[in-house]
């Protein structure tokens, strides 16, 4: 396909993302699905663009506005070529003629000289204005005051590490096959693979692969899970006979985790509102032989269809919906959608949820709270909320689950504190409490 076919694809898909409120890769995989004549080059050359276009959207829908009289994505896709692609006019002119030419017909053509000149212009005098760098990172001018105040004074790098490209990070079932082994695997097929620095269990690609085709990933020996989720697992240290509720499943990372952690031998209760992703998990632990993971459709804040359970868990997950604040590097879009009304509404849902499921918990047992988001609002104050409202629970040093010198650096007042430009993990929060009444 022509690259200016291909560019009005890209043009078509980011006018999809900015209209839907669905996830970024959700509007990527529908589009996808429809337009099965794309090829895998296509799709690949689309994507990036799409995504460099959506990781600078608050920036580029700024210098459109001051360079268009009615911007339109058309004017903020070309000042992505011409600024972050570093495109000249006569080489976008070239390269898209019947894309602009198609624009032209219909009385809607862009003059690209005069759009290249204004917006370097612009991009000056925003460079230039020292006090504004959330514009210049496309973010919002309220993202630091939502950081915790021990990281406010690094919120540019905090930014930059945002929007930086994510690696991409697999898990592997150490206890049918090495670490090793899966490097090495990779290797041979000419992709680069490091093991990861923090867990025992991860490994890190150079590139993007099709998990699908390859025997180890159809086996269940190996899964998609960034670094700082498989942490996560390990400060759960599942226990053979153990009860353990990952009351927040979604597509069950953590529950294989904790399956393959354990050697299939805890019992894990997998719970969801969403019956679709608990197939999904069941398909996934069945490629890994895993028979003790128990997926459980369950009702929003409500106990209901896990009566059971009260009272009788050792360990409970409370993985909680968030704004995924530490997730932009692969998730750039929760940028231009984030708003302080969001941050309020996770926040509230995320102390219901925290409450409703610590009555899982036992006596003697034990609530992790995690997020992946880097907001106060959503960890430290969920957590003080919830101590303060139910005296059965104290804090937990995190330190006390994660030992060990090279850990130190990711525990914060004894929580777990991941940011992506101290660890080059996603910003991950996690917080342990132990039932003792």
């Amino acid at each position: 396909m022509n690259t200016s076919s291909l560019a009005g694809h890209a043009i078509e898909l980011l006018d999809k993302i900015a209209k839907s409120n669905l996830p970024a890769d959700k509007v990527v995989f529908d589009f996808y699905r429809e337009r099965r004549y794309l090829g895998s080059h296509d799709r690949r050359w689309i994507t990036e663009k799409v995504y460099s276009v959506v990781r600078n959207f608050i920036l580029l829908k700024e210098l459109a506005k001051s360079c268009a009289s009615n911007p339109r994505l058309l004017e903020v896709f070309l000042i992505h070529e011409i600024h972050f692609a570093e495109m000249r006019p006569e080489q976008i002119e070239n390269d898209y003629s019947k894309l602009l030419e198609t624009y032209r017909l219909t009385g809607n053509g862009v003059d690209l000289e005069k759009l290249s000149a204004c917006a370097s212009e612009k991009l000056k005098e925003i460079e230039s204005a020292s006090q504004n760098p959330f514009l210049l990172n496309s973010f919002p001018d309220f993202f630091g005051e939502l950081l915790p105040e021990s990281v406010r004074k690094d919120v540019i790098p905090i930014m930059i590490a945002l929007n930086h490209e994510a690696r991409v990070c697999i898990r592997v079932d150490t206890a049918r096959i090495s670490r090793d082994e899966v490097v090495e695997f990779f290797k041979s097929q000419g992709i680069e693979a490091v093991p990861t620095e923090f867990s025992p269990v991860g490994v890190y690609l150079s590139k993007r692969v099709s998990l699908n085709n390859i025997q180890l990933y159809k086996n269940g020996l190996i899964e998609i899970q960034e670094e700082a989720s498989q942490i996560v697992g390990l400060i759960v240290d599942p226990k053979p006979d153990e009860v353990i509720v990952d009351a927040c499943a979604g597509a069950g990372g953590k529950s294989l985790e904790l399956a393959a952690l354990s050697n299939g031998s805890a019992k894990i209760f997998a719970l969801d509102v969403d019956e679709s992703r608990l197939k999904n998990l069941s398909a996934r632990a069945d490629r890994g032989g895993y028979k003790n993971i128990f997926p459980v459709k369950v009702m929003h804040d409500t106990l209901v269809g896990i009566e059971q359970l009260a009272g009788n868990a050792d360990k409970v997950i409370v993985d909680a919906p968030c704004t995924g604040s530490g997730t932009i590097r692969r998730n750039p879009d929760k940028k231009f959608r984030l708003t302080r009304s969001l941050v309020e509404k996770q926040a509230s849902y995320q102390k219901n949820l925290l409450s409703n499921y610590a009555q899982l918990v036992k006596t003697g047992g034990f609530v992790f709270y995690v997020t992946c988001s880097i907001f106060t609002e959503e960890n430290r104050r969920v957590v003080d909320w919830f101590l303060n409202s139910d005296g059965r629970y104290q804090r937990v040093d995190v330190s006390n689950f994660l030992a060990g010198q090279k850990f130190s650096g990711l525990i914060e007042d004894g929580f777990l504190a991941i940011y992506p430009y101290r660890h080059e993990m996603d910003g991950f929060f996690a917080a342990v409490m132990k039932r003792v009444s």
